[in-house]
């Protein structure tokens, strides 16, 4: 894509139009490679091991086991959902394009775009997510596309989005997902005075985040692009993660390990760090505000990605805008790699009081190995004094800070207005029911995922 100045801009999987009439893009998701600016063991599960702890302390959150690969849970049919006591049932996929009628475009990217859509059959709601196989192609995309669907099949956390079907015809890869009706973050950051958050309520969400984060790394994957855009809201006001394709996964995923806590009554904790020691990746992928120094020096990255971002969100919220913005790429990339965090003492900005503003330093450390969360992961985390009252096995049956706009579901009010400049025709796509082995999305599976207690939403 071209920007106003007809040059072209490297653009990541995923992105949206700001909220202004103009074309541009707030922030990249993709940046290129960097090569140029560098010149110049234990075998009990988490459940067992703290199994005296779940029902004597509410407070005390056990992640889940890290769960097994989509192709073996399609074998076996079925797999308990970890996070709760429900169960996520794999079966042979029961839609194809022709079941859905598509209502509105809600997001684009580089291979392809995100539409609402409503089940023919049911009347109930979905976010699908359609990306075309020529363009993952020309891109090198398909792994990505791959991983994404790995992610949302195997996940159960109420702070993830949910994956109902997959499924392909000769063109496109289909991803139907819960539709989170309160729209982006991003948007309702925009919509409040200053585009910010009170301390309390960016504490809430940026707890609601950690916990999101704590599960993926459980199940052995780097989230990789935590910003305001990526996360969704709930028509509850929850938080829910969403755009998984730069996330990276640790093959496989080791068994976490424990930290014992300081205090007679302190229960121990799970280290998710352990999960995912072993995963060092040297993919110059994020976003260009949010990107951390390690990535940016190309020495390879490990989880520690993860922590940074969060810090430079919860600044975010705070402030209206990220730390270390330039007037251009490179003057972002080497305000990242050589300045403090700073703190703005104007009349404008809210007061942030200094056990925040220690959290954020601790996340913004630009050395990995002593940012926080590079020990024990969450749970380091979880222990800052910031966090002190937050009750974590609580935070989803608690009222959010923001409330969405109620709707109708089909008027997608919280979402920004986005043209459609091709028309995808879902009605003339035919399903894809044998592959060769020749295919490069061969191991892209078409299964429909039955969730036992959840509540679609229905027109």
């Amino acid at each position: 894509m071209k920007n106003a100045n007809g040059k072209s801009r490297t653009l990541g999987p995923w992105f949206l139009k700001d909220g202004s009439n103009n074309q541009k893009l707030r922030r990249v998701a993709s940046a290129p490679n960097t090569k140029a600016l560098n010149e110049k063991n234990s075998p009990q599960s988490p459940q067992q091991m703290l199994g005296k702890y779940n029902n004597t302390n509410e407070n005390l959150s056990v992640p889940a086991v890290p769960a097994r690969p989509l192709s073996e849970m399609k074998r076996s049919g079925t797999f308990k959902r970890t996070y709760s006591s429900n169960s996520i049932k794999i079966k042979s996929v029961e839609v194809g394009p022709n079941s859905f009628q598509k209502i509105k475009l809600l997001g684009k990217g580089d291979v392809g775009k995100v539409y609402l859509v409503k089940e023919k059959k049911t009347n109930k709601l979905y976010a699908m997510k359609v990306l075309s196989k020529k363009e993952m192609i020309k891109r090198n995309k398909i792994k990505r596309a791959l991983a994404e669907q790995e992610i949302l099949a195997t996940s159960n956390h109420p702070f993830i989005v949910t994956l109902y079907h997959s499924f392909q015809s000769e063109d496109y890869l289909y991803l139907c997902m819960e539709y989170c009706m309160g729209g982006e973050f991003f948007r309702a950051l925009q919509t409040r005075p200053g585009k910010c958050l009170l301390e309390e309520d960016a504490k809430f969400y940026a707890a609601e985040v950690i916990a999101a984060l704590e599960y993926l790394h459980l199940m052995g994957f780097i989230y990789r692009d935590l910003k305001p855009e990526n996360i969704l809201l709930h028509q509850s006001g929850h938080i829910m993660l969403s755009d998984f394709d730069l996330s990276k996964q640790s093959h496989p995923a080791n068994m976490p390990g424990i930290v014992k806590n300081s205090g007679a009554n302190s229960p121990p904790s799970i280290d998710t760090k352990s999960c995912i020691a072993n995963l060092r990746t040297n993919s110059f992928v994020g976003t260009e505000e949010y990107i951390a120094p390690e990535v940016i020096k190309g020495c390879g990255h490990t989880s520690a990605v993860d922590w940074w971002t969060l810090g430079i969100l919860i600044y975010e919220m705070l402030y209206g805008f990220t730390p270390f913005k330039g007037q251009n790429r490179n003057a972002t990339f080497s305000n990242i790699l050589r300045n403090d965090v700073y703190f703005p003492e104007t009349a404008n900005a809210q007061q942030v009081s200094a056990l925040c503003k220690s959290l954020i330093k601790k996340l913004l450390c630009k050395d990995e190995n002593r940012r926080l969360g590079s020990k024990a992961g969450a749970s380091d985390v979880k222990a800052h004094a910031f966090f002190k009252n937050t009750q974590w096995a609580l935070l989803r049956h608690t009222t959010p800070p923001i409330i969405p706009q109620q709707s109708y579901g089909t008027d997608a009010i919280n979402f920004r207005n986005i043209h459609e400049s091709v028309s995808l025709d879902m009605e003339g796509e035919k399903i894809v029911v044998e592959i060769n082995g020749e295919n490069p999305f061969e191991e892209f599976n078409s299964v429909t995922l039955h969730h036992d207690g959840d509540d679609d939403v229905e027109t």
